[in-house]
């Protein structure tokens, strides 16, 4: 008689490699042309444009029209205007939501590529935190709501902050617009990173259903908003004591 054929247990398959899991991720080719257009629009923007200016001047312009981007975007996710801000979290990405992080993730690459290569470690730090909630929206295909959220509160803050640093380079620093503009950003970044965002961050790791590299990013961002909020709360002191005192001069020479 024959030997009994011997069968072999079938292998689990291998895991699958990144680029395989890349393949089937929503707008993953675009992520990739809209990351080289955003170091091509600082090239534009850096040797044509504003070409007399610094390189720091041309990355936030640049960072100004993702804000402008990344808000209108952002709040087209909320499905009831801000009082959908906190609904659905830890659910399954809209198609809105799933192109608001992909945009936005590409320019994140982007300028953690630029902050790195200037030295700036509060910035990459936070960009490290930014990335790591987005790629895992934008790869797992969920937590959407929340990372747009708080898209929304981190961006909507930055035109003004960008615009600060412009005003300085421009020469207009001792100008009542300076002084306005760093009145407005500290009272909307404080209302939104720490009034707004907190109760957003403890839903975001409060829910089971969150991957831990969400909950991670959603604590990083509001631990770097703590750290920056105390010099901003100073700042706007120092705008407002500005402000009235200049008005009460103004009136004496009067």
């Amino acid at each position: 008689p024959r030997p009994p054929v011997r069968t072999m247990a079938k292998s689990a398959p291998p895991p699958e490699n990144v680029m395989a899991l890349l393949t089937r991720v929503k707008y993953a080719q675009e992520m990739t042309k809209w990351t080289v257009g955003w170091f091509l629009l600082f090239l534009a923007i850096r040797f044509g444009v504003f070409r007399r200016y610094s390189a720091d001047f041309a990355n936030r312009v640049v960072s100004i029209i993702h804000a402008v981007v990344a808000i209108y975007y952002s709040y087209a996710c909320f499905e009831n205007g801000f009082a959908g801000m906190f609904a659905n979290i830890g659910g399954a990405n809209t198609e809105p939501q799933a192109l608001c992080m992909a945009v936005s993730l590409s320019y994140f690459v982007y300028d953690l590529v630029y902050c790195s290569l200037q030295g700036e470690l509060e910035s990459v730090f936070h960009h490290f935190f930014t990335i790591g909630g987005l790629a895992s929206g934008v790869l797992n295909g969920k937590s959407g709501a929340e990372l747009c959220a708080c898209l929304f509160l981190m961006e909507v803050s930055n035109p003004s902050l960008h615009l600060r640093t412009l005003l300085l380079e421009m020469g207009l620093k001792n100008t009542a617009v300076f002084s306005a503009n760093n009145l407005v950003f500290a009272f909307v970044f404080l209302v939104c990173r720490l009034v707004i965002g907190p109760p957003l961050v403890w839903k975001t790791l409060a829910c089971p259903d969150n991957e831990f590299i969400v909950k991670l990013g959603g604590f990083g961002i509001l631990a770097v908003s703590v750290m920056w909020g105390w010099r901003i709360v100073m700042m706007f002191i120092k705008e407002a004591k500005k402000l009235l005192g200049g008005g009460a001069e103004s009136k004496k020479k009067r």
